[in-house]
């Protein structure tokens, strides 16, 4: 059951590894693809994480048909080539698009809107396989319900991850490089080091040095102790 897998992933302290473990479940249940993107109110700044990651080359994000036309209400959107005509009010550039992620294996889709347009930030879930329209049909749609409540618990966990990301970092986090930086606040916020070797694309042993090497400049000699200096940081 999808909502098992989610109660799993919501103790997850790190966004990355917890992308990794939703793409993970999705193929699970045969979905080789996924997106999830989020846009400010006005399709600004957006925030993306993708299993393909040329499908936005040249196409900015905020300009996925998914946002502009899937995000007024909560039900979910059969989209990709294979319901293509369907939707007559796709433009010739949108079409394209759709076309082009079906070559990259995404024929078939459900969108999943988690939050609409009218709030801060409004998206969901693009999910998807090579699949034709009836194979789609018969194997992916009788889970849509299920598929649709667990998006909205992981969109609910990266939401949360993102606050924590944004609080603001202990001044002796000047010290460190960007990488080391970015290691030890992978650690600190609960992947392990070969989960944070396959986001940062580094050995585990090049993880483990950075590691070290920012521990001895922040005074510490573990991932708890700093995690603590994060939690002082923004208690404080």
């Amino acid at each position: 059951m999808l909502v098992d897998q989610a109660t799993r992933l919501e103790q997850i302290q790190c966004t990355e590894a917890l992308w990794l473990g939703v793409v993970e479940t999705f193929a699970k249940a045969g979905l080789d693809h996924a997106v999830y993107l989020t846009v400010g109110a006005d399709f600004d700044a957006p925030f993306m994480r993708s299993t393909i990651p040329g499908l936005y080359e040249n196409y900015p994000p905020e300009r996925d048909p998914f946002l502009r036309h899937s995000c007024t209400s909560y039900d979910i959107l059969t989209l990709g080539a294979a319901y293509i005509d369907s939707h007559p009010y796709v433009s010739e550039t949108e079409r394209a698009f759709v076309e082009r992620a079906a070559t990259a294996g995404l024929n078939a889709g459900l969108g999943v809107p988690v939050r609409l347009k009218g709030f801060d930030r409004f998206g969901g879930f693009i999910l998807g396989n090579d699949q034709d329209r009836a194979g789609f049909d018969a194997d992916i749609l009788p889970r849509a319900d299920e598929l649709r409540l667990f998006c909205h618990l992981m969109h609910r966990r990266f939401e949360d991850l993102a606050a924590e990301a944004a609080m603001p970092l202990p001044q002796e986090f000047d010290t460190l490089s960007p990488r080391e930086r970015e290691i030890v606040l992978l650690l600190a916020r609960g992947c392990s080091r070969q989960e944070a070797a396959e986001i940062c694309s580094i050995s585990v042993h090049t993880v483990s040095d950075y590691a070290k090497t920012a521990y001895r400049k922040l005074g510490v000699n573990n991932r708890a102790q700093a995690a603590a200096l994060l939690h002082a940081a923004a208690t404080g």
